[in-house]
């Protein structure tokens, strides 16, 4: 092992017991220990190459500073040297840039000032009274009274309206006209149907039409049938039954006849129940 400090450097410090008085604490750690508390190297200082005064010279004079001027007012700020009163006077510098931005605003209101001089003024047109003027008053129409004309609009709809009428509606029959006369005719039809008629003997009712029409309907059904049932008998009549049932089947036939002559009249009377 070797006396005196230790030459090793990285993240882990050396043992200050080694050499108290060489490893006293200063001010700043990283001064002594450059690399104890960050793995990276410590960034150089910035470098000037020898032509950085020649790059700012035609930046400042050359085509550049010609096209970032604007109005004769550079953007650039010539390097001027070090006052001695900017330490012991700080207010200075703030009324010298307040001077010169009032220098500047003077400058673009006179700008201002001359451009609209320059401008040409409007000429005022003359003046003319519109009450005596000779073209509008051969132009112009007579105005009649408000009531007058009112009553010439009322008119005008009136006549409109007349012509849609004809044009539209003359001639057709309203909707609730034809409804009315349906009904009264329905009225009318079951008023006739309940009154009574006179030819109906005391005690009897008329038969309702439908129903006298549907028993009609099965009195020739059932004579049909009859009519088939006594042709299908024998010619020769030789025992009681056959004579039984060809003179039980003529007679329902001679009843069925004459309930047709009575069923085929236009009215047919029904016996009450008394």
């Amino acid at each position: 092992m070797s006396e005196g400090p230790s030459r090793i450097t990285g993240p882990i410090p050396p043992d200050p017991t080694l050499c108290p008085d060489y490893y006293r604490r200063p001010l700043s750690e990283f001064s002594l220990y450059p690399g104890c508390y960050s793995a990276r190297c410590p960034q150089p200082p910035p470098r000037i190459k020898p032509n950085a005064r020649d790059i700012l010279e035609k930046g400042q004079n050359g085509t550049v500073g010609v096209l970032l001027k604007l109005d004769e007012i550079s953007f650039f700020e010539e390097l001027r040297p070090k006052r001695k009163w900017s330490s012991c006077c700080p207010w200075i510098p703030q009324m010298l840039n307040l001077r010169r931005m009032r220098e500047i605003q003077r400058k673009c209101r006179e700008k201002e000032q001359a451009r609209q001089l320059s401008q040409p003024k409007p000429v005022k047109a003359l003046w003319k009274s519109q009450n005596h003027n000779a073209q509008n008053a051969k132009r112009a129409s007579m105005q009649r009274s408000r009531s007058l004309q009112s009553i010439n609009k009322v008119l005008e709809q009136k006549q409109k309206d007349l012509e849609e009428y004809n044009t539209k509606q003359k001639g057709h029959v309203p909707h609730y006209l034809i409804e009315r006369k349906d009904h009264w005719r329905k009225e009318a039809e079951e008023r006739l149907r309940n009154t009574p008629d006179p030819d109906t003997p005391p005690g009897h009712a008329m038969m309702p039409e439908n129903q006298r029409l549907e028993t009609l309907k099965n009195l020739r059904e059932s004579q049909e049938k009859l009519l088939k049932e006594l042709l299908l008998l024998p010619v020769r009549i030789d025992t009681l039954s056959v004579q039984t049932r060809r003179v039980s089947l003529e007679k329902k036939l001679s009843q069925i006849e004459e309930a047709l002559k009575i069923f085929s009249r236009p009215k047919v009377f029904i016996k009450l129940d008394s």
